[in-house]
């Protein structure tokens, strides 16, 4: 009993310092993956860990999507980062709280990611453009043209302010709904562009396109017309008119003349 009394204690203990420790990593985490296809990575303390449903999101991680994989980040402030394939993104900055106002800062390295901002104030700097919003729904797209890095930005539902991240490059817009602005790298930001609209999907397949192309020329053949004819008159029979194109059964064979005994 008294061994029993002396392992007791030490074994709260180890209870107490476990259920501490997951309460920190668990204050620790600034959001979660909710959504996740494909191939996905966290990096934390220079690891590259699998992403997996329900994982955490630490201040400073980085996020990284492989080929043909999409992540689904969820945030304490209620903003939603959805991540293209092919994408990185850092959280530099994280401050909620909720009775004072919050404010976090992204890092777009490379890909496209969706955003839907909650309620702190919002910011995603990319190698060209610094995106500022607040409550709404707007896409950022980094990549390569030539030699030159751009971005580009399109506005969903509410403004989003655009700038050069380089602060000696003066100048900026405002997005509003369906408006697009792309940025190269040391260039200042232009005037914003209505968005394109999606490219139509073809709805016929190539099967249906050829049987299509063949009914159209079919469509510019014309049968060659049809000469008058005088209809054939058939003299009547026996007194009878006959009516023209009635094909007349074959005349009955004639009656044998002698007797013919049939059977003996």
């Amino acid at each position: 009993m008294k061994e029993l009394g002396r392992i007791t204690p030490n074994l709260v203990m180890m209870v107490v310092v476990i259920l501490f420790a997951g309460v920190a990593a668990a204050a620790d985490n600034v959001g979660n993956v909710v959504a996740l296809k494909g191939a996905a990575f966290i990096e934390r303390d220079a690891k590259a860990l699998e992403a997996k449903l329900k994982d955490g999101i630490q201040l400073r991680d980085t996020v990284e999507t492989k080929a043909s994989a999409k992540a689904k980040l969820l945030f304490v402030d209620d903003s939603v980062l959805t991540m293209a394939e092919k994408s990185k993104v850092i959280v530099r900055e994280f401050i909620y709280s909720k009775d004072a106002k919050g404010r976090s800062i992204f890092n777009l390295i490379d890909g496209k990611m969706r955003s839907v901002v909650g309620k702190s104030e919002f910011e995603i700097q990319t190698p060209t453009v610094v995106a500022a919003a607040r409550g709404t729904v707007f896409e950022c797209e980094v990549g390569k043209s030539g030699a030159g890095v751009f971005t580009t930005c399109t506005c969903f539902e509410g403004i989003v302010d655009i700038r050069n991240v380089d602060p000696t490059i003066a100048g900026s817009v405002s997005l509003r709904p369906g408006m697009t602005v792309t940025v190269m790298s040391g260039q200042p930001v232009p005037p914003p562009a209505p968005t394109p609209p999606a490219p139509t999907t073809t709805l016929r397949s190539s099967g249906m396109a050829v049987e299509a192309a063949a009914e159209s020329v079919m469509r510019t053949i014309q049968a060659p017309p049809i000469p008058n004819q005088q209809p054939q008159v058939t003299p009547p029979v026996n007194g009878t008119p006959v009516n023209v194109g009635v094909k007349l059964p074959p005349a009955p064979p004639a009656a044998p003349t002698g007797s013919l005994r049939v059977g003996w």
